[in-house]
């Protein structure tokens, strides 16, 4: 039987530097999988994109369209899916072909679940640009949601909000999520399009390597939850987001509409908390007293830098018994890995060198 394939969304303007590299890297893993390309790009980037197309069209399926910028388009190409499955990613990001593949696979014969993906990996380099040397290589959160009620699969993502929308989503839920008034490219809208999937059915981590996503000086930056929770328009926005997360948990759970404005006005002071915490924490603005813990990871950073030996002494031979929790960033640049060649694949892509000190 022919495996399913699964559309890949990708909205760009004015990059056209990275995704060319991303649809290379596409291209030269002779991907199965169509994307499917949103461009507000101006005249002179559409025509270095549409080139590039243009060469490449024998071995990968894009379909390019152009809208005018400052517009919300994917539920515009999404209604051009023909595809049971897809991803939505951006022009920068990597997305493994055969995790897809495995995706799609796992949701043909799970219907309780809505979506399915790999591990994360995040990369930022040396330069702002698509190519050149990784200065640093993070875990990127992905994880499974499987509790049976839609209700405890909303408290369950609020501790550890992730993007599910990178794993492989069902076509037809997706398109469920465009169609809310909420404003577009803001903490609101992408807040609502992860917990609409989270409460919309089961999400399945499978063992395998999925997306890999480059930090860089060019990306949209949200709002400060500071400068977010005082936005004028908060309230309005926060009871369309409770008014129609709470609609779907009650068609899942069949509870009434308070008890599903209860659950979703509890979760959502639980996602509060840990942004706000995770935020100070980055800005250096956390008062807290220095833990016994926090000396011991600082001491521990200086150690391996100083003595990087130490560092793959630790990972490969005292982590394993401290924690099994897998560190991803150090497993796809260990060449015993299973995660090594694909992640080596994509690390081609953007520096065409082989892993060194990273």
């Amino acid at each position: 039987m022919t495996s399913p394939k699964v559309a890949i969304l990708i909205s760009t303007m004015d990059r056209p530097d990275f995704l060319i590299r991303t649809l290379s890297y596409y291209a030269k893993m002779k991907s199965p999988h169509p994307v499917y390309l949103s461009d507000s790009s101006n005249p002179e980037n559409v025509k270095k994109i549409t080139s590039f197309i243009d060469k490449i069209k024998d071995g990968l399926e894009v379909h390019y369209n152009w809208y005018p910028p400052g517009l919300e388009v994917t539920d515009k190409t999404l209604s051009l899916v023909k595809e049971k499955y897809a991803v939505i990613n951006g022009d920068d990001d990597y997305e493994i072909p055969s995790t897809l593949t495995r995706g799609a696979e796992f949701l043909d014969k799970n219907p309780d679940y809505i979506a399915a993906g790999g591990y994360g990996v995040s990369f930022r380099l040396k330069t702002s640009g698509p190519y050149g040397e990784i200065k640093r290589l993070a875990d990127y959160p992905n994880h499974s949601l499987e509790s049976e009620t839609a209700a405890q699969r909303l408290f369950d993502f609020m501790k550890k909000c992730y993007v599910i929308t990178f794993s492989v989503n069902r076509i037809d839920h997706l398109k469920k999520i465009w169609v809310v008034p909420l404003p577009i490219i803001t903490t609101w809208s992408e807040l609502f399009q992860v917990c609409y999937c989270a409460v919309s059915g089961k999400v399945k981590l499978m063992d395998c390597l999925g997306v890999i996503r480059q930090i860089h000086d060019r990306q949209y930056h949200a709002n400060l939850m500071i400068d977010w929770l005082t936005e004028k328009e908060f309230h309005n926005n926060y009871e369309t987001f409770k008014s129609h997360i709470s609609k779907k948990i009650t068609e899942m759970d069949n509870i009434n509409d308070i008890q599903a404005q209860d659950v979703v006005k509890k979760a959502f002071w639980e996602y509060l908390q840990l942004a706000m915490a995770d935020e100070q924490k980055a800005l250096g603005t956390n008062n807290k007293p220095t833990t016994n813990l926090a000396i011991f990871k600082s001491l521990r950073a200086k150690t391996t830098t100083a003595f990087p030996v130490l560092k793959t002494l630790y990972r490969r031979h005292l982590r394993p018994f401290v924690s099994n929790k897998k560190q991803m960033h150090y497993e796809v640049t260990d060449p015993n890995s299973p995660y090594y060649k694909d992640f080596k694949n994509v690390l081609d892509s953007f520096t065409g060198k082989d892993i060194k000190n990273i």
